[in-house]
């Protein structure tokens, strides 16, 4: 009569086999944790540049805002964003004071690119385009 209460492993012959699939399956679920976590990366600095859009809109709609001073409001919004190169900032319409009465326009638009960076663990460096565009009326 043989007892197992020496050999409690006897009759076992998958030792090694969880410790296999797990090496399998490690890189995958690093690769999809990091994927997930970069995404909110990239998800947080869209918002940044709609925020920055929309501040820059916001400034434009007031009488006698310059182009300029629209940009500058973009650009020190953006100082927190971390971005692969400088903003494209776009201020429509393009005269020197978009909400001025000699314009006739009825709105500003200010349209925000950039590029930003994310890291990604063995799959490498990715570039994302980021765009966002803020409206507002003039005010009189």
């Amino acid at each position: 009569m043989r007892s197992d209460r020496f050999h409690p492993r006897a009759g076992n012959h998958e030792e090694g086999a969880v410790a296999v699939e797990f090496a399998f399956i490690l890189p995958i679920l690093v690769v999809l944790l990091f994927g997930i976590v970069q995404f909110g990366i990239a998800f947080n600095r869209q918002q940044g540049i709609h925020a920055a859009a929309r501040e820059g809109a916001r400034l434009g709609s007031l009488p006698g805002t310059t182009t300029a001073q629209i940009e500058g409001r973009v650009g020190d919004a953006l100082s927190g964003v971390p971005l692969a190169s400088a903003p494209t900032i776009v201020v429509s319409p393009s005269a020197g004071r978009p909400c001025s009465s000699g314009v006739g326009s009825d709105t500003v638009i200010v349209q925000v690119r950039a590029t930003t960076s994310l890291e990604v663990p063995l799959w490498g460096d990715i570039n994302v385009d980021l765009e966002s565009t803020g409206e507002f009326r003039c005010e009189r």
